[in-house]
């Protein structure tokens, strides 16, 4: 093999010019920054981690009007209502109009119920398709994993699909299991565009698909405008949602059960 001759030449006559230019050598040119690359998604866990990667800052605040139509008994019922989250946990729901006072308020442990500006309820409860959609990404990372596991995905399971045409992740189910409780994730864009969660009441159990869609960039996040929710099957829930705003500030109190009626 020829040893590196032009290379010892180069730096050479690089050294000659610096001395011939005032006596100055010229100084190496700084190495790049190294660009940090997205983690390989193989499980739960580094799922996670690629829809944090893919969205390093997510919003503080997300309100929208909601059209809901609900399907119950074959009898459908039309209402609006107020939405309003701050990331991570915490949701109201206002039925409007707001001259009713009723809603649901979750204040990030706990869900309540108000009627007639009454609380009527009070349970221990996570919000998981608030979880799927936003907290996955403004909580810390181990938070979220343990509370997608207390929900029932099996972390370990991951596989590759198609879901409307764009490939998916999805976590917690084998292929053609379609009642076990899972979560679909967009491969390009890493956000939830389907969630499976089944759930054991009295002697059955109930199934829940909710679909993710028609997403918009509103501040430069991702936010699906439909809302699909399919129960053993039948459509029972569509939500439509409009008047989307980021990072409005909203105050604290909003979400103080012991304040739901002075707002």
């Amino acid at each position: 093999m020829m040893r590196p001759v032009v290379h010892s030449a180069v730096i050479t006559v690089g050294l000659v010019l610096g001395t011939a230019c005032g006596g100055r050598t010229v100084a190496p040119t700084p190495a790049a920054p190294v660009t940090p690359s997205a983690p390989t998604v193989s499980d739960g866990e580094s799922l996670v981690s690629a829809m944090r990667f893919k969205y390093p800052q997510w919003f503080r605040t997300l309100s929208f009007t909601s059209n809901v139509t609900l399907s119950v008994s074959r009898t459908e019922t039309n209402s609006r209502w107020r939405q309003q989250i701050s990331a991570p946990g915490k949701l109201r729901i206002d039925y409007l109009p707001l001259t009713g006072r009723s809603g649901v308020l979750f204040d990030g442990t706990r869900v309540h119920t108000f009627d007639n500006g009454r609380a009527i309820d009070a349970q221990p409860g996570v919000n998981a398709q608030m979880l799927a959609t936003s907290d996955v990404y403004a909580l810390a990372s181990e938070r979220a994993l343990r509370l997608l596991d207390s929900l029932g995905f099996d972390l370990s399971k991951l596989r590759r699909d198609t879901w409307e045409g764009q490939p998916v992740y999805i976590i917690g189910a084998a292929a053609g299991d379609t009642t076990t409780t899972q979560l679909w994730v967009d491969a390009d864009r890493m956000v939830a565009v389907r969630m499976i969660q089944k759930e054991r009441r009295g002697t059955r159990d109930i199934v829940t698909d909710v679909r993710f869609g028609k997403f918009t960039d509103v501040g430069g996040f991702p936010v699906a405008t439909e809302v699909l929710q399919y129960r053993d099957g039948r459509l029972i829930y569509r939500e439509q949602r409009t008047d989307i705003r980021v990072n409005d500030p909203i105050a604290d109190s909003v979400f103080d059960p012991a304040r739901w009626s002075t707002r």
